[in-house]
């Protein structure tokens, strides 16, 4: 009995981690980082319906909390054909779990795509796998980075993952807030 209430207490947490989408979304490379630019342009590096989800997310509460330019999604979508696509992400592997590896993302292709948005950063999010808990929805495990331009030089990066149900988008609303709460703070562009 003590063994099966132990184990209920830390699925618990674990649903309540979940669930709050508890995670550390972004953190800033260096402490003394000041944003030379203003417009950011958030992208899905994984052409799949909830990574471009998510994405769209983040990026319209990016708009309402910080004083950063976002450019609106649909015209990321004009501006990149096709959109989305496939961006090597900074991840070896991901299948229950995914093994970060910051250093493998492609950064001629961001480049090519900033180019094409004409933004000083790009925010890209990869959700690369889900687990699924019955039919009814999954965890959706993410990585994300922020790279300044001219250079690609990462700004900064997180790992965290959002609950994903069929019918109820307000655990993925409310984690997209919480990402886009921590790029603004870490950033200093948070609106006062």
């Amino acid at each position: 009995m003590r063994n099966g209430m132990g184990l209920r207490a830390v699925l618990a947490v674990g649903l309540a981690l979940a669930v709050s989408g508890c995670f550390n979304a972004f953190n800033v490379l260096d402490s003394n980082f000041k944003s030379k630019g203003r417009s950011l342009a958030v992208l899905a590096g994984v052409p799949e319906e909830a990574n471009v989800a998510v994405a769209a997310l983040v990026a319209d509460e990016l708009r309402k909390q910080s004083r950063y330019q976002i450019v609106p999604h649909a015209q990321v979508a004009q501006a990149v054909k096709p959109y989305p696509q496939l961006i090597k992400g900074p991840y070896r592997s991901a299948y229950f779990a995914i093994d970060v590896d910051w250093g493998l993302t492609d950064k001629q292709k961001l480049t090519a795509l900033q180019r094409a948005l004409g933004v000083d950063y790009l925010y890209v999010i990869w959700a690369p796998t889900a687990v699924s808990y019955g039919g009814s929805g999954a965890n959706l495990q993410l990585v994300g980075q922020l790279f300044e331009f001219p250079g690609a030089k990462e700004v900064g990066h997180g790992a965290f993952q959002l609950l994903v149900q069929k019918d109820n988008t307000t655990y993925l609303k409310q984690g997209a807030e919480k990402v886009a709460r921590q790029l603004a703070e870490e950033t200093g562009m948070l609106k006062r």
